[in-house]
């Protein structure tokens, strides 16, 4: 009725009512045009990142199970031959497979999303199937076909800190339509070549290199340097103390294996000689006692009880006190265990040692890796935002989502809900005051949130 009003009321004008039509008509033409240059916009910018993801060129070179393949790192030899190192060391040395283990889950916390900008309800539906989609196939290695995010980041943050870098390269499906995967390079066959400022990527296989695409790779060293881009491991302050550690481990296990004790002295008085005896026939005897008694001693389980004449004496041969020579292998090892936590950066109470750690202390450790959590996860939000954001421009969705890591722990919220309301409480009294303005307030709770 609104409609046939207004209608009715521009036809009693006369020629106003031919005006409004046209001005009806521009308005539209103007809303198509509007619509068609949004979906140019998009098409453009798909077509810029189709362009840009070439064909794939990382290939997925199995393990050297067995000992034949040849594998490279980098150019340098000695690089090589550190990775091969440390790869050992996490695997053998029970303690530096506890570091990267922690290092690794630490890190590879969960993850949220959200849109950059302002999308509706019927956007947001979309982005989420979308993301869901993306990540049942992001990572497959062959036995694990719906491998998503959670198991990426684990390879991601596995790769970073025993080799001390990561590279992979994202491949689209043949119809170049949406992302297929994003394929993790086993660093041993990445070659890295410097031009000028610039660094070229190379993957080797046996005797051919080819080249990978600087689109389509991504590529972080951790802790690298201006002038050395490949990163160090977390492990590469710890190898000679990891093997003061191990030899202290065998000297004890070495020691300790003669009955629980580490030296035993078994002592045998020689028999009397009898009257009339030929003294043959005593050395024959007496041999034969100290064979039987060294028999026995061999086959003295920790189960068993010796039984002799009390000619023979078992006695014990190391410092006056056993506990004093505990303590001091228990204070030797001890040291160097801490000096391989601190070459990684972690308190050993989070490895499992209990050396009386107060409670106020093991809180500030564990918010001080907290931080430098933070600091490395900031590269694996880059890698998520690069392939989430690669996909919804492919899918044709006008929308950019950010990724990022919920690192709060279970310790000490009590503490950290006070200090918020606190806060809360301090901002609103400003607020009041006039002394910030709303905008502020907003950014400020954002902030704490």
């Amino acid at each position: 009725m609104k409609i046939a009003a207004k209608v009715t009321s521009a036809a009693l004008v006369g020629g106003r009512y031919q005006v409004n039509l046209k001005r009806l008509w521009r308005a539209q033409k103007n809303l198509s045009g509007s619509r068609n240059s949004r979906r140019e916009q998009l098409a453009a910018r798909r077509a810029k990142i189709s362009r840009g993801l070439t064909p794939p060129r990382l290939k997925h070179l199995g393990s050297d199970l067995d000992g034949t393949l040849s594998l490279a790192l980098n150019s340098h030899s000695l690089g090589r031959s550190r990775l091969e190192l440390y790869r050992f060391l996490r695997d053998q040395v029970p303690l530096l497979n506890s570091v990267i283990w922690t290092w690794v889950r630490l890190c590879a916390s969960p993850y949220q999303y959200q849109t950059v900008s302002r999308t509706d309800d019927a956007t947001q539906a979309r982005i989420a199937e979308v993301i869901h989609n993306l990540d049942q196939r992001i990572h497959r290695n062959g036995l694990m076909q719906l491998g998503g995010f959670r198991e990426l980041l684990i390879q991601y943050f596995e790769s970073l800190f025993t080799d001390g870098s990561v590279c992979g390269e994202l491949q689209l499906t043949p119809s170049r339509r949406q992302v297929d995967r994003f394929l993790m390079a086993d660093m041993r066959t990445i070659e890295i070549d410097a031009n000028g400022e610039t660094y070229t990527l190379y993957q080797r296989d046996g005797d051919h290199r080819t080249l990978l695409n600087p689109t389509t790779t991504f590529y972080y060293g951790l802790n690298s340097q201006p002038g050395d881009p490949r990163g160090e491991s977390l492990l590469k302050a710890v190898p000679f103390v990891s093997r003061v550690e191990q030899a202290l481990v065998s000297d004890m296990n070495r020691a300790m294996r003669s009955s629980g004790y580490q030296r035993i002295h078994v002592k045998i008085t020689p028999p009397e000689k009898q009257t009339g005896e030929a003294d043959s026939d005593y050395i024959n005897r007496a041999n034969s006692y100290f064979d039987d008694t060294v028999e026995m001693m061999r086959d003295f389980g920790p189960e068993k009880n010796p039984v002799t004449w009390d000619d023979v004496k078992i006695e014990y041969i190391g410092p006056s006190s056993r506990t004093s020579s505990n303590n001091a292998w228990y204070m030797n090892h001890k040291s160097m265990i801490e000096e391989i936590c601190a070459g990684t950066h972690l308190a050993p109470f989070m490895l499992g040692y209990a050396y009386g750690t107060t409670h106020n202390w093991a809180e500030f450790k564990y918010e001080l890796v907290q931080r430098q959590v933070l600091t490395v996860q900031n590269a694996a939000t880059s890698l998520l935002n690069w392939i989430a954001n690669v996909e919804l421009a492919l899918q044709g969705i006008n929308a950019e989502v950010r990724f990022s890591f919920e690192n709060r722990a279970h310790v000490g919220l009590t503490d950290r809900a006070n200090a918020e309301k606190t806060q809360i409480e301090n901002i609103i009294k400003l607020l009041d005051s006039d002394l910030i303005t709303r905008e502020q307030a907003q950014r400020e709770l954002e902030r704490i949130r």
